[in-house]
């Protein structure tokens, strides 16, 4: 009787240890108790691997941040080489695995890292816990943000030595990008820090100050148009369309510093019953101060339609898109080119 209650009591023993759950961290359970919030920011996730769990954590704490929206000058030359040379900055993904870094924009990373993680054999899932330390985080945030404004401000200065050129437009634009990033990482720092955050929002160039001044430097460019054989105005009206959206000013005076220039021909044949709309466009944009041709555009086409006003109104129809598209990627390349001086 002895023995089967020492049997008993040794299988009952043995479920106790090898059956047990393991206890859950208190990290996944309460993290803020581990990670005081006045501290830090967490984000905690799960998944059937380390990597998933991991990577579940990341965008549950940089989700915080919410979406990052890239501005399309970005892609430029000049930002490229800023960037490559370390004068301008808007991110730090740390030590984060590169499985992370390629999912998540690097922007919102800056601080995070993964802290602890923990196996559910019992469950068969991985938890990890992503935190962002924020007397460290807003530090960086505050150095980043500082020298991205030194830049805003060195480029301003160029562009008031530049009045009136594409140069110094592109200067004014350049600082406008990186004001951009500026204000969505101030917008970071004070979810971090707000009292850091307002405090140096006072002492830097703003996004809204630098919108309005690119739009005042952009009207005080003017551009002379002239197209030969544009008998209807409508390709000089496409023209100045384009510019507006811009910001520049159009004008009929040859004594602008820039001028589009150029002639537009077209003939009409018939073929059964279409009636076609042959063209040529050849214009060229240039620095009329340097006598300096900034690049050309070059269109020839046909349209056809039942009548002979139906095929020119397709015509300049067709020429207006045209026009826009290949002006935009020309004048867009000529600006992303422009290099500092």
């Amino acid at each position: 009787m002895k023995k089967s209650i020492f049997v008993f009591s040794f299988i009952f023993s043995a479920c106790l240890i090898f059956g047990a759950k393991k206890k859950m961290p208190e990290w996944i359970t309460l993290p803020a108790s581990v990670y005081p919030s006045e501290t830090y920011m967490n984000g905690t996730g799960s998944g059937e691997n380390r990597e998933s769990a991991e990577l579940e954590a990341v965008k549950n704490l940089s989700s915080i941040f919410g979406q990052t929206v890239k501005s399309n000058s970005l892609a430029s030359k000049k930002m490229e080489q800023a960037l490559s040379d370390g004068k301008v900055s808007f991110s730090s993904s740390g030590n984060l695995q590169q499985n992370i870094t390629s999912q998540i924009e690097a922007e919102n990373l800056i601080g995070i890292e993964i802290a602890e993680y923990f196996y559910n054999s019992s469950e068969k899932k991985w938890y990890a816990i992503a935190i962002l330390d924020r007397k460290k985080t807003a530090a960086v945030y505050l150095d980043l943000i500082q020298k991205n404004d030194a830049v805003v401000r060195q480029s301003v200065a160029e562009s008031e030595k530049n009045p009136h050129s594409f140069y110094g437009y592109s200067e004014i634009c350049f600082a406008t990008d990186i004001a951009s990033e500026n204000d969505r990482l101030l917008k970071n720092l004070t979810v971090i820090d707000f009292e850091q955050g307002n405090a140096i929002s006072k002492e830097i160039v703003s996004l809204q100050s630098m919108q309005a001044a690119q739009k005042k430097f952009a009207e005080g460019i003017t551009i002379y148009i002239r197209i030969g054989g544009d008998r209807e105005n409508k390709i000089k009206s496409a023209f100045q369309n384009i510019f507006s959206k811009y910001g520049f000013k159009t004008s009929s005076s040859k004594k602008e510093k820039y001028g589009l220039e150029g002639s537009y021909s077209s003939e009409i044949s018939k073929r059964g019953k279409i009636t076609y709309c042959v063209y040529t466009l050849n214009l060229d944009f240039s620095d009329n101060l340097k006598s300096e041709s900034l690049f050309a555009i070059n269109l020839k086409g046909r349209e056809g339609a039942p009548s002979e006003s139906d095929a020119k109104n397709r015509t300049y129809r067709v020429l207006e898109k045209n026009i826009g598209t290949e002006f935009s990627k020309n004048f867009d390349s000529y600006m992303n080119n422009l290099s500092f001086k």
